[in-house]
């Protein structure tokens, strides 16, 4: 076995710091890019490199010439000679998107569909860049805020409560949180703005007096108000800020 310089494949995504990345990779940052991620892997997306005999070879060339060796008998048998994860540095500076993983079946599906299509991978309206499930872990070096998982039908309740989403009970009346959801990502857009408004209206100047904690759902939706307002309109994407746990 062999120790190998592993060159990853940084993505310069919006959200993405522009001090932690650099540094980790001795380089400069002189245009202030955002380094959101660091990946090392065989993603088609940011295929990582490694230096071997003074030159660079793909990763995923490496493991191709000797996949037991690389990967060890059962995950080169199990996951049909590929690297069976991709490995990733991030620094996040403002907040991400939601984001849904499919199945493991949903995705193989949905890939196959869309390659049969001839879209890029690499194409922006592609859903499925690959056949995978994407199950993750993840380590935080520092303080990390995360939106995981619908609350419970309680919780939601508690949540509908508030004067601004009154209105939307109605749509949870069965205690389904599929039906509630599908309302709020599919509803026109001035609906949108106008369950929102008020909520905005009483939350800016909590927010600007830094009144609102991290702790507080209200907090990240001040944030997002402020982020994601684009022409007076408001992403529907503060619901969920609302209707998930906040751990």
């Amino acid at each position: 076995m062999s120790i190998y310089k592993l060159n990853g494949v940084v993505q310069h995504y919006a959200w993405g710091g522009r001090e932690f990345i650099p540094k980790l990779l001795n380089v400069a940052n002189e245009k202030q890019q955002p380094y959101a991620e660091l990946w090392m892997g065989t993603h088609i997306k940011g295929p990582a490199k490694v230096e071997l005999a003074g030159r660079e070879i793909l990763l995923e060339q490496l493991i191709k010439k000797a996949p037991i060796q690389k990967l060890g008998k059962k995950v080169a048998a199990d996951f049909n000679n590929r690297l069976p994860f991709l490995f990733k540095v991030l620094d996040v500076n403002s907040m991400l998107s939601i984001q849904s993983h499919p199945t493991k079946k949903a995705a193989e599906i949905g890939f196959a569909k869309e390659s049969k299509t001839n879209i890029a991978v690499t194409a922006p309206n592609r859903t499925y860049r690959d056949d995978n499930h994407k199950p993750e872990v993840m380590v935080a070096l520092t303080d990390f805020w995360l939106l995981h998982g619908f609350k419970s039908v309680d919780g939601i309740w508690e949540v509908l409560d508030i004067p601004a989403f009154k209105s939307l009970a109605k749509h949870f009346s069965a205690g389904k949180t599929f039906d509630l959801y599908k309302v709020m990502m599919e509803m026109p857009q001035s609906e949108v703005d106008n369950i929102l408004t008020p909520l905005w209206k009483r939350l800016r100047p909590l927010f600007e007096k830094g009144q609102l904690e991290k702790k507080s759902a209200d907090y990240w939706a001040a944030q997002a108000f402020q982020a994601y307002t684009i022409d007076g309109h408001y992403d529907r994407g503060i619901f969920s800020i609302y209707l998930f746990n906040l751990v």
